[in-house]
């Protein structure tokens, strides 16, 4: 399964804090006790350089994870640059955000959506868009007339036709 490219990546998981602590304390006893009784006994050699081991692969992990909030971030800029440049480009437009999705069926899915202007969510059934739709995305639609009017009721369901998405980004919460 593929990871949602909407969610934020987390840099700084407790695992790899928590790690990075107890191999830091571990390192700073060994090289104490490696500099205290110079030249140092081969086992305690080898304790330090598997520690040194332990240490630069979780900083290389610490690497790895801020690159990929680096990446995630400029795609979630560019997102919303573009949704952005549609939205200036279009009459009457709103930004919807997906929740989650109840059913995904070949011509569409039954998801929850919140409506960002108002605050309300609702189900609602979102045929397939050109576009890969994940549970944290903020679509930018328009609003069709037929179902939402000023002073009526919201509908149960909402639907969505695909031909009235026009661009997608990441929820930045």
């Amino acid at each position: 399964m593929d990871n949602n490219p909407m969610v934020k990546p987390e840099v700084a998981t407790t695992p790899l804090v928590a790690g990075s602590l107890i191999i830091a304390l571990c390192l700073a006893i060994v090289t104490g006790l490696v500099f205290a009784g110079w030249p140092p006994a081969p086992w305690l050699t080898a304790l330090w350089s598997i520690f040194i081991v332990i240490a630069a692969l979780l900083a290389l992990r610490w690497v790895l994870m801020t690159g990929r909030k680096k990446r995630w971030t400029h795609f979630a800029n560019q997102q919303w640059q573009h949704l952005a440049e549609v939205k200036a480009g279009r009459q009457t437009t709103t930004e919807i955000t997906i929740l989650e999705f109840q059913d995904v069926q070949p011509t569409g899915a039954w998801a929850t959506i919140k409506w960002e202007r108002f605050g309300y969510t609702q189900p609602a059934w979102i045929e397939n868009c050109p576009f890969a739709l994940w549970p944290g995305s903020v679509l930018l639609i328009s609003p069709d007339p037929s179902q939402i009017n000023v002073g009526a009721p919201w509908p149960q369901t909402y639907y969505l036709r695909a031909t009235n998405c026009y661009a997608i980004a990441p929820a930045i919460s």
